[in-house]
C-alpha cells in the first residue's frame, strides 16, 4: 500500500469522563477526567486515534487541557491539513521539531499517536511493536495504584485488589503519614510487590523522612523530591548526605529524552516510569526505552488516568517483556462507567491478553466519544 497519508479530516474532542472516586494525590485531585481526543480519518476510510492527557489543573505538569486545545486547534492541527500529503515518517519529524520548539509533550504525542495509528492500521500492523520493532508477549500482569484514601480505608481496598489477583500496589504518599500507611500495608502483607509514589511531595530538608522507607522492602520510591530541575536538583544530591537505600524512580521530573539522558548521565536515578504523553509521544518513548536498555536502567510502564484509547498503548508497552514490574495497568471499570474502545482494559485473576492487531488493536467507540465530548471542532 502507498504510504503517503492524504487525510479527510481531523478531528479534536475535548471529552469529560466521570469517575466512579475522587482519586487524590499530594498534589491535586480528578473527579471529571477531561481529556482531548484526536481523530484523523484518510481518504481511503482509515481511521488513527490518538489522546493528549494533560490534565485540567497544572499539578502534574505545566500542559493543562486548555493550553493543549488551544495549541492543538489553532496551531498544530491547523498547520498539518496545508501540508501536502507525505509519509508518516515527514509528519513525525515536523511533530519532533514542534516539540523541541514548544515544549509541550502531551500535546505532541496526542497528535503522534493518532498519525502513527492511522498508518499502522493502513499497513495492518500493531503500533507499539511496529514502533518498537519487536513483537509483543501475550499476557501482562495488573498493577494497583491505591490514591490518597482515609487510611482506614485502605487495608480492605487492597484486600479486594489482593483477592482479584493483583500482587503490585503502589500507594500515594505524602509526609502527613505516608511511611504510617506504608508501614501499615508492609505488615498487613509482607510479600506483596509494594512501591511509593511521593509526586515531589517531600523538601529536601525531609532526607531523613525518606530514608526511613528504606526498611519497608520496596520495590521503588517514585519521585519523593520536590525538584524544580535536574540541575539543582544533582547538585543536591552531592552536597545531601545520601542515606536513602529504596531504589528512586523518576517520573514528572523527566519530560523526554534529554532529561533522561542527564539523569543517567549523573546518577540521579534507578529505575524510570514511562509514560507516552509525559514523553511525548511513541518516538520519544522508543528512545527512552532504548536508552533506559543501554545503560541497565530499569523501566517499567505508568498510567496518566487516562481513556483506553491512550491506556492501550502502555498496556502494549508493557509487554515488551522487560519492564522492571508491572505497570500502573487496572480494569477500566474500576475507573469509568464507560471507556472508549471495545474492548477496554479488562484483567482476569490479574492478567491480561494483549491485543495485538492493527494500530490499536482494538475498536475505538466514535459514538462514546461524542457522548463525553463536550467540545469539538473539525478540519
Amino acid at each position: 500500500m502507498n504510504d503517503i497519508l492524504n487525510f479527510k479530516s481531523i478531528t479534536a474532542y475535548r471529552v469529560a469522563l466521570p469517575l466512579k472516586f475522587e482519586f487524590k494525590t499530594s498534589q491535586g485531585s480528578v473527579r471529571i477526567r477531561e481529556s482531548i481526543i484526536i481523530r484523523i480519518e484518510d481518504q481511503q476510510g482509515y481511521v488513527g486515534y490518538g489522546e493528549c492527557v494533560a490534565f485540567r489543573d497544572p499539578f502534574y505538569t505545566a500542559e493543562t487541557v486548555d493550553t493543549c486545545w488551544i495549541k492543538l486547534v489553532d496551531d498544530y492541527i491547523f498547520h498539518l491539513r496545508l501540508m501536502r500529503p507525505k509519509p508518516l515518517m515527514t509528519y513525525v519529524k515536523q511533530l519532533q521539531f514542534w516539540l523541541k520548539r514548544d515544549a509541550m509533550p502531551m500535546t505532541i504525542a496526542g497528535l503522534e499517536n493518532a498519525l502513527i495509528h492511522l498508518h499502522c492500521s493502513r499497513i495492518g500492523v500493531n503500533s507499539v511493536s511496529f514502533m518498537m520493532g519487536q513483537p509483543l508477549i501475550d499476557t501482562i500482569r495488573s498493577g494497583v495504584v491505591i490514591g490518597d484514601v482515609p487510611i482506614d480505608e485502605l487495608l480492605p481496598l487492597i484486600d479486594t485488589h489482593v483477592a482479584n489477583g493483583c500482587n503490585r500496589i503502589k500507594l500515594k504518599v505524602s509526609p502527613r503519614d505516608g511511611y504510617e500507611r506504608t508501614q501499615l500495608v508492609r505488615q498487613a502483607y509482607p510479600n506483596l510487590d509494594l512501591a511509593v509514589d511521593a509526586n515531589q511531595s517531600y523538601t529536601y530538608d525531609q532526607i531523613l523522612e525518606v530514608a526511613a522507607y528504606n526498611d519497608l522492602g520496596l520495590l521503588c520510591i517514585e519521585e519523593p523530591f520536590q525538584i524544580t530541575n535536574l540541575v539543582s536538583y544533582k547538585k543536591w544530591r552531592l552536597d545531601s548526605d545520601w542515606t536513602i537505600t529504596t531504589p528512586i524512580c523518576l517520573d514528572e521530573s523527566v519530560l523526554g529524552y534529554d532529561d533522561l539522558s542527564y539523569a543517567i548521565e549523573h546518577n540521579l536515578l534507578d529505575v524510570l516510569n514511562v509514560k507516552v504523553g509525559r514523553l511525548g509521544g511513541l518516538v520519544q518513548t522508543r528512545a527512552a526505552i532504548m536508552l533506559c536498555r543501554e545503560h541497565q536502567i530499569p523501566y517499567w510502564i505508568g498510567s496518566m488516568v487516562e481513556s483506553s484509547i491512550s491506556k492501550m498503548m502502555h498496556v502494549q508497552l508493557a509487554a515488551l517483556g522487560d519492564s522492571y514490574m508491572p505497570g500502573d495497568l487496572s480494569d477500566s471499570s474500576r475507573y469509568f462507567e464507560c471507556d472508549l474502545t471495545d474492548p477496554d482494559i479488562q484483567f482476569v485473576d490479574g492478567s491480561m491478553l494483549v491485543p495485538k492487531g492493527a494500530g490499536l488493536g482494538i475498536s475505538v467507540l466514535d459514538n462514546r466519544i461524542e457522548d463525553y465530548a463536550i467540545q469539538k471542532r473539525v478540519l
